[in-house]
């Protein structure tokens, strides 16, 4: 059995339009790939980040971020904590229609198996400029 490298992508959905930093190979989780690509201090402090829980700690970054609340069985959530939640995940829903729209391409689905260098951001870049493309035309 062969096995590929994963690649992962963070995206960033600024004015209707899909950001998309390099890709990384591997296993790295969202938090630290953000803190190495250090986009956060570019953000103004007036511009809300509405991030996933992926992103736990960027609220120690940022002081203007939305993350939602993880509740346990111990601590359940609260009506109050629920209702937030439910704001957060209906303004992060554009962000995954994004995700959704990038990946419509199917070289952003499958296993990359071309060994040329920056061809997985190529093909990124490529199906990011296509999804804007369609968003405006739309």
């Amino acid at each position: 059995m062969k096995f590929y490298n994963a690649y992962i992508n963070q995206y960033l959905k600024l004015f209707n339009k899909a950001f998309i930093p390099m890709s990384k190979n591997g296993r790295r989780h969202d938090k630290r790939l953000l803190d190495k690509v250090d986009i956060i201090r570019h953000i103004p402090p007036e511009v809300t980040i509405w991030a996933d829980t992926g992103f736990q700690g960027i609220d120690k970054q940022h002081p203007n971020t939305q993350i939602p609340k993880k509740g346990t069985r111990k601590r359940p959530l609260s009506p109050e904590q629920k209702q937030e939640n439910k704001i957060i995940s209906g303004i992060r829903i554009t962000v995954e229609d994004a995700i959704a729209g990038i990946k419509r391409l199917g070289c952003m689905t499958q296993i990359l198996r071309n060994r040329r260098p920056f061809i997985d951001d190529t093909f990124l870049l490529l199906s990011a400029g296509l999804w804007n493309f369609h968003l405006r035309t739309a």
